[in-house]
């Protein structure tokens, strides 16, 4: 089994040294000198075991992905659970027990302690369709029938639901939670989340586009954790672009990592799409794009936006988009400007400031749908 030691010195360094080197089924790889070392020397070594020290400088929940992600299992040395944990190392060994390690990679990690919350991704194609409308009407609703909800704005280009609520974070929720994940810190979620409304709360989002790579993709992953700890139901108000955006550093920051991380960590995904026929025939195009980027996402489709101006009927969109992509609408959202306004206007949701609108209502019937599907608990009226 290939080693890669990182340990800056540590005192049980010598100790696993001379073993790794006398253990015919060991073989060290690297002594690295720092975390940058190790990544450099992981790279294209899937199966690899990456022994690390609790306070190698720099050892964070991205490093730790990175790793994973290259197939390399990481196991602390020496260390204390409580704090390496966080950071998303679940193997703790002794100095002792080194040269057991073929036998315990054998056996799944232990994990961390399963949260029973849901995410529900919102996304949608190019070309403003309402993502942040349906997201945003969607978490009010399902708080409002008594789930609590977290709405997580992770729009890579720029977060909205702040100013829609008039939520005035001087410091960005998102980005704050993600760098307290990153340095191993279990409540960042909860300590950088706003409350808006009775079993609902906000992480708000980006102030500017160019922020997106203060996000990791490692701190990311353990912001959803929490969030699933946190609250029943997450919804996530993600970006429309899934391109991977590669990079000369292949584990380096991606622009649409967090479009494409939500997605992946969805237990279901609600597709919106403008009920034009841009926004369809965008539609058409982004649904397959979806399918093989998260293959077995399980979606609910939603037009938004329906209004008689078009010209057509509910069902006629419905037996259009059919044929086209094999999904039938779960869901017609109308178009109700008036409502959409005056909630803005307030810094507030719809459901606080337009409840008689017919828009409200259907973000009723798709939250009640929602939470039916994935908490099996059917809500009132």
């Amino acid at each position: 089994m290939d080693v890669l030691v990182a340990a800056a010195g540590a005192a049980w360094e010598p100790d696993v040294l001379r073993t790794v080197e006398t253990d015919p089924a060991l073989l060290l790889l690297r002594r690295c000198v720092d975390v940058a070392d190790l990544l450099v020397a992981s790279d294209g070594r899937p199966g690899a075991v990456a022994l690390v020290d609790q306070d190698l400088p720099g050892l964070d929940a991205d490093v730790v992905w990175r790793l994973q992600q290259d197939g390399v299992h990481v196991v602390a040395v020496e260390a204390e659970p409580e704090r390496v944990a966080p950071l998303g190392v679940v193997r703790v060994v002794a100095r002792h027990e080194v040269a057991r390690l073929g036998d315990d990679l054998l056996e799944p990690p232990p994990g961390r302690p399963a949260a029973d919350g849901c995410i529900v991704a919102v996304w949608g194609p190019v070309g403003a369709p309402g993502r942040s409308t349906v997201a945003l009407g969607l978490a009010a609703e399902l708080a409002a029938a008594g789930t609590s909800t977290a709405v997580v704005d992770a729009d890579p280009f720029g977060g909205t639901l702040a100013q829609s609520l008039g939520v005035l974070d001087e410091v960005s929720g998102l980005l704050a939670a993600a760098r307290a994940s990153n340095a191993g810190e279990p409540d960042a979620v909860a300590r950088h989340a706003v409350t808006v409304a009775d079993r609902l709360v906000l992480l708000t989002g980006l102030p500017r586009a160019d922020m997106w790579p203060h996000v990791r993709a490692g701190a990311f992953e353990l912001v959803l954790a929490q969030c699933r700890a946190l609250a029943e139901v997450t919804v996530v108000d993600a970006g429309f672009c899934l391109e991977d955006g590669g990079s000369f550093d292949r584990g380096g920051p991606r622009r649409h990592q967090l479009t494409r991380l939500s997605l992946e960590a969805a237990d279901e995904v609600v597709v919106v799409a403008a009920a034009d026929p841009v926004g369809l025939s965008r539609l058409v195009r982004a649904v397959a794009e979806l399918a093989e980027t998260v293959p077995g996402a399980r979606l609910r489709l939603v037009v938004n936006g329906a209004r008689p101006s078009l010209g057509w009927s509910p069902d006629e969109v419905a037996r259009t988009l059919e044929r086209l992509t094999g999904l039938v609408p779960d869901h017609v959202l109308p178009y109700d400007r008036a409502a959409l306004d005056t909630a803005l206007m307030h810094g507030a949701t719809l459901r606080e400031r337009a409840s008689g609108s017919p828009l409200t209502a259907a973000l009723g019937t798709l939250a009640r749908d929602v939470r039916r599907t994935l908490l099996d608990q059917p809500v009132g009226a």
